[in-house]
């Protein structure tokens, strides 16, 4: 039967645990390794030194190896390895100084004199203490332990000195126990870090859908804003812009322009030729005006139908004029472009105005001298532009 993968909060959940026990790897290394050359120090001597020697040996190739692990954890190159093959070499490399030091203490235990047996309890105690800090990932730290602990309550069975039996019996219970308390704690520790894990996971995802919901806002936000059929600014951002753009003048001087924009004979030319292609003209003569002013600083906005107006901040009336003369000649000569194939010809009158803002004066002023300018141009035959006269603000203003 296969076995599943393990979920990717399982598999990081593993990684932090593993991380734990290499954030103390070459302290414990180094200890590792201390205690090894003080033991075989203590018991020293010439018919001892070739076992001390081996197992000094093969303590100092396994701790090379343990080191060389926990450097490249560190630098990161076990990132693409899978966490359990990583828990796995700690598991490995924990059981194999386990059964070294199990080894030694057991041989000691079972030779050495009272003084001797006294310092190699304690050292062992010592490795069995330290290590307990690997119980965030608990079987690294139950096959070091337990060997070790195990060792010596069977170094001390075998020995002949005096009480050596109630000696062995209390290792064992003191093994007993530190595999029970071991154990409580690594699930306490397991405990932690599922739950910072899972806390993570839920602040990532809160997060995620944060920016989610926020993206959705921009997008509802900008549709409530644009004309669904030309893409521009619909009446709403034309009549908040207008309102910006005075308050901003009225602050800061200079002028601000309009264009108001009607599309000539539109009823007839959608009669004519189907609503289909008239959307297909207003969509054209909507991307002359977007061509032709300078964006983002001007906004070229759909009214509504076949009306469109430009807004032109900082623009004056002989600027306003040149910009409303450039857009109609673009949108006229746009119906022979294959990009567009309008059935026929499609032209745009325009009435322009502008104004300086001031205190006591009003943007509707502005609009409706736009909208005044557009009607004489329609009188005057369309597709041309008239520009609108605004009057002074009286004296008493």
């Amino acid at each position: 039967m296969a076995i599943a993968a393990p979920s990717p909060i399982d598999d990081a959940l593993l990684r932090t645990r593993v991380g734990a026990v290499y954030a103390l790897a070459l302290p414990t290394i180094a200890m590792d390794l201390l205690g090894s050359a003080l033991m075989a120090g203590y018991f020293w001597s010439p018919e001892r030194a070739a076992w001390l020697l081996a197992w000094l040996g093969a303590t100092f190739i396994l701790c090379s190896a343990r080191s060389g692990a926990a450097l490249a954890f560190h630098t990161g190159r076990m990132a693409a390895m899978p966490a359990q093959s990583i828990a796995r070499l700690l598991v490995l490399f924990a059981g194999m100084s386990g059964m070294l030091w199990s080894a030694a203490v057991a041989g000691m235990l079972a030779v050495g004199t009272d003084n001797q047996v006294m310092f190699v309890v304690c050292m062992a105690l010592g490795a069995v203490s330290l290590t307990i800090a690997n119980v965030s990932y608990w079987p690294v730290y139950a096959v070091f332990a337990t060997p070790v602990s195990l060792a010596a309550a069977l170094g001390l069975a075998v020995s002949e000195r005096s009480g050596h039996l109630v000696l062995a019996g209390a290792g064992l219970a003191l093994t007993v126990a530190m595999f029970g308390i071991s154990r409580r704690l690594a699930a306490k520790v397991l405990h932690a870090y599922r739950l910072a894990t899972t806390n993570q996971a839920l602040v990532d995802s809160l997060g995620e859908r944060g920016r989610e919901l926020e993206q959705a806002c921009d997008a509802l936000e900008r549709v409530s804003r644009t004309d669904p059929l030309t893409g521009l600014a619909n009446r709403r951002s034309r009549d908040m812009r207008l309102g910006d753009e005075w308050t901003r003048a009225v602050r800061n001087g200079g002028s601000l322009a309009v264009v108001a924009i009607d599309v000539d004979r539109f009823k007839r030319f959608n009669d004519t030729h189907g609503h289909d292609e008239g959307d297909r003209a207003l969509k054209a003569v909507a991307d002359m005006l977007q061509a032709g002013i300078r964006v983002p600083i001007d906004l070229a906005a759909r009214q509504g139908g076949e009306e469109f107006m430009l807004i032109l901040p900082g623009v004056d009336l002989a600027g306003a004029a040149s910009i409303a003369e450039r857009v109609r000649v673009m949108v006229a000569k746009c119906s022979t472009d294959p990009a567009y194939a309008l059935p026929e010809k499609v032209t745009i009158s325009l009435g322009v105005a502008a104004i300086e803002p001031a205190p006591g004066r009003s943007v509707h002023e502005l609009t409706m001298t736009a909208d005044a300018a557009l009607y004489q141009a329609k009188l005057a035959g369309r597709n041309r532009y008239e520009i609108g006269t605004i009057t002074a603000v009286a004296d008493a203003a």
